[in-house]
């Protein structure tokens, strides 16, 4: 049983189907394949299969099972003891809901810990102590800074008005 580690195929690969859920895939020439998602054989496409596949069938999608795992670790991470409610309320952000509020956070977060300005302390191994993870802010006044810059538009100005757009509904 032959596999190719590369995600692309090479010219001498067929378009094949799962028989069992139809999940489709490419065989190179030789090779078996099972199914990931349902154990069933894969086949090379019948020339019909193969002209309807490729004109309606929905384009190849990587799905990563790690990406929305990782942004929800990272979430609970920063929010952890209630960090993330207090900065909500700090902010006093009436227009925006708090989990929208944590969905733009955490892309600020992410950004952090991608440039450098935030640490994210993840034990080597799984462990039931919360306290050994975390995350900290190496420099707090950009955090503080780019969390504020990030709800500008929604932070209520000093004469109560929630914005600086001509036509807005709430400017009186």
């Amino acid at each position: 049983m032959a596999t190719n580690p590369s995600p692309v195929p090479s010219p001498s690969a067929k378009r094949a189907i799962c028989d069992r859920c139809g999940a489709r895939g490419w065989l190179e020439p030789g090779e078996e394949r099972t199914c990931t998602e349902c154990g069933g054989p894969y086949r090379p496409m019948a020339l019909l299969e193969g002209i309807i596949d490729r004109w309606f069938a929905p384009p190849v999608q990587h799905v990563s099972e790690f990406y929305p795992r990782h942004l929800k670790l990272i979430e609970l991470m920063w929010t952890a003891e209630g960090r993330g409610r207090e900065m909500y309320e700090a902010l006093g952000l009436d227009r925006v809901s708090y989990s929208a509020f944590l969905s733009r956070a955490t892309q600020l977060v992410v950004r952090g810990l991608s440039e450098g300005w935030i640490v994210a302390d993840i034990p080597a191994a799984p462990t039931a102590d919360d306290h050994a993870y975390g995350v900290r802010f190496l420099d707090p006044e950009r955090w503080a800074d780019e969390l504020t810059a990030a709800f500008a538009e929604d932070v209520p100005v000093p004469d109560g008005r929630t914005s600086g757009i001509e036509g807005d509904p709430d400017l009186r």
